[in-house]
């Protein structure tokens, strides 16, 4: 991290931990959610009119080849199947199999190309809400609406896409290290390319911490989906819901209801992540300044440095270090606190365990 950029985050978030971060995320959800759900709401729906238009004929192919291959598998007498007849079910799945990683493919790209676009778009004001800054909804919203808005997204999407199908692994590793780039232009005024930089730079020390919010993420939406599907599928027919979809009988608008209806709770739980991520990517930033600013100081020349204890292997310098004149103690609850490393100010009533500016620990004696 570049510590000539000044430090946006108050003190008081120094002190918080990985599972404050994420407490904070359901609390920002909460106090945000009817101010950016229309957005989410918006980008979802275009996103899968175009997704039902574009992938509805390959769909169908791969349910006909799904079912032409069930009927080979329940015709077929393994006791007595000739290596001819297993070789050509082998080789009506391999086809079958590269088709579905292809579309399923193409179906992350869509809903990762929506879920960031809307990310990036409410991304800088979840983050100054968050930080109690002043923000106007309406401006910020529109202040993020540049083309690296709409690139990085879709650069975004087309590298998890591309990552799976060369297997789930990539995909996963892009997925984590470029997830806070669609917003580093609105919080941080990166430019294009350097939005993933500036993401994997925060991303890189908290791989397992992102992978963890993820997780939980997809339980919630998970659960709450599969109950709402449950429901649907008792009230919706079965013949009704494959009629829209079959060659045959096609509808375009009611493939569009029914595709909409059934995701629906996706679409109300879409901002949840991002509320989440903003308040992570706070804690990450706390966490890259305070390892940058460690290094900052023991990068510093002897003469510049404020001696430190004699359990490190620093060498001290030979000149005489006056001793401390003491002072008379303060009562005062609302006088600071000064590091005595590196003699950073910090407020008393924080009661900060760790130095927000040199990273060591302040020995209770103290505060």
């Amino acid at each position: 991290m570049n510590m000539e950029k000044k430090i946006d985050i108050p003190q008081e978030y120094f002190n918080k931990s990985y599972s404050d971060s994420i407490t904070d995320g359901f609390s920002l959800f909460k106090k945000t959610y009817f101010k950016i759900l229309p957005i989410f709401v918006l980008i979802s729906i275009i996103f899968q009119i175009i997704s039902n238009l574009v992938m509805i004929d390959p769909n169908w192919q791969l349910t006909e080849l799904n079912l032409q291959l069930n009927q080979m598998l329940e015709n077929i007498d393994y006791e007595t199947a000739s290596i001819e007849e297993l070789q050509e079910i082998i080789n009506s799945m391999l086809p079958i199999l590269g088709f579905s990683f292809l579309l399923l493919s193409a179906e992350l790209f869509f809903s990762n190309f929506s879920q960031f676009l809307a990310f990036g778009i409410v991304g800088g004001y979840l983050y100054k809400i968050y930080l109690k800054q002043e923000v106007n909804s309406a401006e910020e919203f529109k202040r993020s609406m540049k083309i690296e808005i709409l690139l990085i997204p879709l650069l975004f999407a087309l590298l998890i896409s591309l990552g799976l199908l060369l297997l789930f692994i990539p995909a996963l590793i892009i997925y984590i290290f470029f997830i806070f780039s669609p917003v580093m232009n609105s919080i941080e005024s990166e430019e294009k390319l350097m939005c993933i930089k500036a993401s994997r730079r925060y991303s890189k020390k908290n791989f397992l911490r992102i992978f963890g919010l993820l997780i939980l993420n997809l339980i919630i939406t998970y659960i709450v989906s599969l109950i709402y599907t449950l429901i649907l599928d008792l009230i919706i027919p079965a013949t009704e819901y494959n009629a829209a979809f079959h060659p045959a009988t096609r509808n375009y608008l009611m493939v569009i209801i029914y595709t909409l209806i059934y995701n629906i709770t996706n679409m109300l739980l879409s901002p949840l992540l991002s509320c989440l991520l903003i308040t992570l990517l706070v804690y990450c930033k706390k966490q890259m300044y305070s390892r940058d600013s460690r290094l900052q100081y023991y990068q510093r020349t002897p003469q510049q440095q404020i001696p430190l204890p004699s359990s490190t292997p620093y060498e001290i310098p030979r000149q005489p270090v006056p001793k401390p004149q003491i002072q008379p103690e303060i009562t005062d609850s609302e006088s600071p606190i000064f590091c005595p490393y590196c003699g950073f100010s910090m407020e008393r009533h924080f009661n900060f365990r760790f130095c927000p500016s040199c990273g060591e620990k302040i020995p209770k004696t103290g505060m």
